[in-house]
């Protein structure tokens, strides 16, 4: 696996910037979320960070310690990484760049110091790419692969700074979107939404939130590919007023309620809150079972979910997920919601 500039980039700063030599694990994989928001699903995101660990290991960047390693998760990480005494050749001095004429403002960033490293990565990645435009548009992640190496990186670039007006545009690089579609019940206009994790699930409570007079709108989650679906309707120019979720309680549904929470506070959304009643409801009529998938949770995982769900279910909810079983949001089906009314699906922990 080849390391993604981008990705390095982003871990290069972190590690340059943070106030001691010894850089935590966590700084590392905050930083690299930052430049890529699945980290909480991809399948191989912890070895995409292992590549980019080692390229700058390798480029003389950082030292790695020989024995302390975090095996929470395959492939097992480094603690930590210590940031080398004396800038290596590389860190020192950045390669000058000779700007295509459609990026002068990139190149009035450049000389002002305006532009991160994962920044400067990707325009130097596109600056290299513009001359070999051949007036063909194609989706976006046809794009991305082509100039980054990543058919995903346009996409966690897209909502940020680099693509405010007169900066990069889907026009300038030759592409359009090409979302999926997005399965929702439109009930009303309040700007209420309620992601639900699964697609069952989805349709039992978009039937019981009409039959409620629910004014807001009931989406489908789609598991992994929750973001995917936030940024669809983002890229459409929808926002939420406010933000629900519900999802199974076990360590696979924590990463991804994770993930949609990331996104959202991202897309710059109002930040998304557990359906703390429906939560209830799932530990109060739900059967736990084991998951059959590996219990592990990050440490970031374990604080975020006891911060967000928090209160009465963070612990019990907590206590199911790393003991490696779960409670399946199935369980909150048509005859227990037969018996609800919408204030015992949102109320407050």
């Amino acid at each position: 696996m080849s390391p993604e500039p981008t990705l390095t980039a982003s871990i290069a700063e972190a590690v340059r910037e943070y106030g001691l030599r010894r850089v935590p694990l966590e700084v590392v994989l905050s930083a690299a979320a930052k430049v890529d928001h699945s980290a909480a699903v991809s399948v191989h995101w912890r070895r995409r960070v292992l590549t980019a660990i080692t390229s700058l290991a390798d480029e003389g960047v950082i030292d790695l310690p020989k024995t302390r390693t975090d095996r929470r998760a395959d492939p097992p990480l480094p603690a930590y990484v210590t940031r080398r005494g004396a800038p290596s050749a590389q860190t020192e001095t950045r390669a000058s760049i000779v700007w295509h004429a459609d990026l002068g403002w990139a190149a009035l960033g450049d000389e002002r110091g305006e532009w991160s490293a994962s920044e400067r990565a990707c325009l130097a990645l596109v600056n290299a790419w513009l001359p070999r435009r051949r007036g063909v548009v194609v989706p976006i992640r046809e794009r991305s692969l082509e100039i980054t190496g990543d058919d995903k990186a346009l996409e966690s670039w897209l909502f940020g700074s680099l693509f405010r007006p007169e900066r990069l545009s889907l026009e300038l690089l030759e592409c359009e979107p090409c979302w999926p579609p997005v399965h929702r019940q439109i009930l009303g206009d309040s700007g209420t939404w309620l992601l639900v994790e699964n697609y069952t699930t989805y349709v039992s409570l978009s039937r019981r939130a009409a039959e409620l007079s629910f004014d807001g709108q009931v989406i489908w989650g789609s598991g992994n590919q929750v973001s995917t679906r936030l940024r669809t309707l983002a890229a459409s120019g929808e926002r939420p007023n406010s933000c629900r979720y519900f999802g199974d309680i076990d360590a696979g549904g924590f990463r991804i309620a994770r993930s949609a929470w990331q996104c959202v506070s991202d897309l710059g959304f109002e930040d998304l809150r557990p359906a703390y009643g429906l939560y209830g409801l799932a530990l109060e009529h739900g059967r736990t079972t084991p998951s059959g998938r590996s219990p592990r949770m990050s440490g970031e995982t374990v604080i975020w979910a006891q911060e967000w769900l928090g209160g009465p279910l963070g612990e019990p909810s907590l206590a199911i997920a790393r003991s490696g079983a779960r409670v399946v949001q199935e369980n909150v089906g048509v005859e227990v919601l037969a018996a609800t009314g919408l204030a015992d699906w949102f109320g407050d922990r």
